[in-house]
């Protein structure tokens, strides 16, 4: 009994305690309740669920509902464990792949062809390296056979030709980021003027081939070289860099000949960017070409006839002539400018030379120096336009690299020309490459070679300058499946038109334009199976070629042309291990007697065995 009493009065005072809190709820339009949390503080936002209990009143009476405001403060449970750091991985690199100081190349083939390649190089350093190289490959095969009977037509004689190269080369890096450079050399390139057959000497001079002697007709060209240079490797932007070489050669030839040519080459570049955020590199390039001939006239080869050759000496309007021997010079100057900009790879130049190789006087040139290119599609396709010309020398070295069979103190000049181009590339896919392209082009002095008619036995060129357009039209399609298969398709088409003319019963008649074909094409197939066995095949194509004019008496001219020559090459090489190899290789495998220039026939079929050898 006392003890219901007491929770009697303990439930009335809680009622009256709830009467109370609810007329003070009834009072106050808001509640407000402050809860201190004391803790360390880091102001963290996470996303979390609102907490939202509605009172509920069983109460008969109807009340108004009240606005409620509150705020959740977050409590972070913070853990006493600690992770294990991660230690960072070290990549092991691959070994280095072993060097071999010496490298040899040996082989022998029909025509009594021999080879010898040997080349000598410092293994790794990191701020030098030097070696030497030599090369030696020859033939000393006979053209047709002779006839008892007769003088035969398609005897040529022994037709030899031999080169021979010996190079020693170094460079060397400084501590202050500088290449320095050299290298010296000496070349041998022989070959006889053996361009007439058994009847056109008898008919000409009048003699049999056996009553002549072979170094009577021989043509041997030597060249020493040496060229010096130094550069920078540093590559910043705002950094200013530079680069200068000088090349001295002088070729000594039979007859008398000798041209020694001096060469200073060298550009100075600046990186930098373009508002901050095109970077761009100035380029001042700077050449100089110096050249000094000399010739002994009273030396010249078999069938010369000296009357006939002052009759065709150098005048005004006859395009066959002479040398003078004279100090020539050119000198170049082309700034430029390489930057992107907006997706567009731009070059921007011009080069002025000044041409005192073609006159005594110093004469000024300019030509344009601009290529603009553009990607699209991701890359896959590539479009370029250029303006572009320059004027290069077209020396005594240079004229008997590409006609080695030139008379002795053959006329020089400078060729100046103009192209302009477009060009489409194509990347397909990572095996497939597709090129489009077409010039145009105007050449000022371009050359050409001719018979030289003070030779009787019509076996020695003239070299030929004509100023004429020319259009270039070609394309090439690689596809490569990783490194087993390489396929190659390439082909240009040409169109020419001389600009240098004659007068002919009273009218303007263009010269014609002689050893240019209409076009040429190769393909190629390269397979390598697993490193072991690597195959080369290529099949060459080029158009007829005009060589000379056939007047037939009727007042019109007949273009004579060399036939289109077809050529196969092979070339397969066995490798038995990383030191030693052995290859066999085949030049015309058609077995076609075409002509390089009009007179000389070639061989028939050049086949090659040998074997490589590298040692440590």
């Amino acid at each position: 009994m006392k003890y219901s009493r007491i929770f009697t009065v303990f439930c009335a005072a809680g009622l009256m305690a709830s009467g109370v809190v609810c007329h003070a709820q009834a009072d106050s339009n808001v509640y407000n309740e402050r809860v201190v949390v004391t803790s360390r503080y880091k102001p963290v936002v996470e996303e979390s669920q609102k907490v939202n209990v509605a009172p509920t009143i069983t109460d008969t009476v109807a009340t108004m509902p009240k606005n409620l405001s509150y705020d959740i403060t977050t409590r972070r449970l913070t853990s006493l464990y600690q992770p294990s750091r991660i230690k960072a991985a070290r990549i092991i690199g691959e070994p280095a792949t072993r060097l071999y100081n010496h490298y040899l190349k040996l082989g022998f083939g029909n025509y009594w062809s021999p080879l010898a390649e040997y080349y000598y190089n410092s293994l790794r350093s990191a701020d030098r390296t030097f070696g030497v190289r030599a090369a030696h490959r020859s033939s000393w095969g006979t053209i047709g056979r002779p006839d008892k009977e007769t003088y035969s037509p398609d005897h040529y004689g022994q037709a030899p030709f031999s080169y021979t190269d010996i190079t020693a080369f170094g460079k060397y890096i400084t501590r202050n980021h500088l290449q320095l450079s050299a290298d010296i050399g000496y070349q041998n390139d022989f070959s006889r003027y053996y361009g007439f057959s058994d009847s056109t000497l008898h008919a000409v001079l009048g003699i049999p081939r056996d009553s002549i002697h072979r170094s009577d007709y021989r043509i041997a060209y030597n060249t020493v070289g040496l060229n010096l240079g130094v550069k920078t490797l540093n590559t910043d932007v705002n950094a200013l860099g530079y680069e200068a070489n000088v090349g001295v050669t002088d070729l000594f030839a039979t007859y008398g000949q000798n041209e020694f040519n001096i060469n200073v080459d060298g550009n100075i570049h600046y990186g930098f960017t373009i508002a901050q955020q095109y970077k761009a590199i100035a380029y001042l390039h700077l050449t100089y070409d110096g050249y000094a001939n000399s010739f002994n006239p009273n030396e010249l080869p078999l069938g010369h006839d000296s009357i006939l050759a002052y009759r065709l000496a150098d005048t005004v309007g006859e395009r066959p002539g002479l040398s003078e021997s004279k100090y020539r010079r050119l000198y170049n100057v082309n700034p430029y400018i390489d930057f992107l900009f907006s997706g567009f790879q731009i070059h921007v130049g011009a080069v002025v030379a000044l041409d005192g190789y073609n006159i005594p006087e110093i004469e000024p040139r300019i030509y344009p120096d601009a290529v603009v290119g553009k990607s699209f599609f991701h890359d896959l396709v590539n479009v370029s336009l250029s303006a572009r010309g320059n004027i290069e020398a077209a020396s005594w070295n240079k004229i008997r690299l590409v006609n080695p069979y030139v008379a002795p103190n053959s006329k020089v000049r400078a060729t100046s020309h103009y192209d302009f181009g477009a060009n489409i590339r194509l990347n397909l896919s990572k095996k497939i490459d597709f090129n489009l392209y077409g010039y145009y082009s105007y050449l000022n002095d371009d050359l050409s070679f001719q018979l030289n008619q003070s030779y009787r036995l019509h076996n020695v060129f003239t070299p030929v300058y004509d100023s004429l357009t020319r259009v270039k039209l070609g394309g090439s399609f690689v596809f490569i499946n990783d490194e087993m298969l390489r396929l190659e398709l390439k082909g240009n088409y040409y169109l020419y038109k001389n600009q240098k003319t004659y007068l002919r019963d009273g009218e303007n008649v263009e010269y014609p334009l002689y050893y240019r074909p209409d076009f040429d094409a190769a393909l190629s197939a390269t397979v390598n199976y697993n490193d072991k066995v690597i195959g080369c095949a290529e099949f060459q194509a080029l158009g007829r070629m005009p060589y000379a004019t056939l007047n037939q008496g009727t007042g019109n001219d007949s273009t004579l042309y060399l036939p289109m020559r077809l050529g196969l090459n092979l070339e397969v090489e066995y490798r038995h291990n990383k030191a030693l190899s052995f290859f066999f290789k085949f030049d015309n495998l058609l077995f076609q007697r075409y002509f390089y220039w009009e007179n000389y026939p070639s061989y028939r079929g050049l086949c090659l065995l040998g074997l490589t050898y590298t040692i440590h």
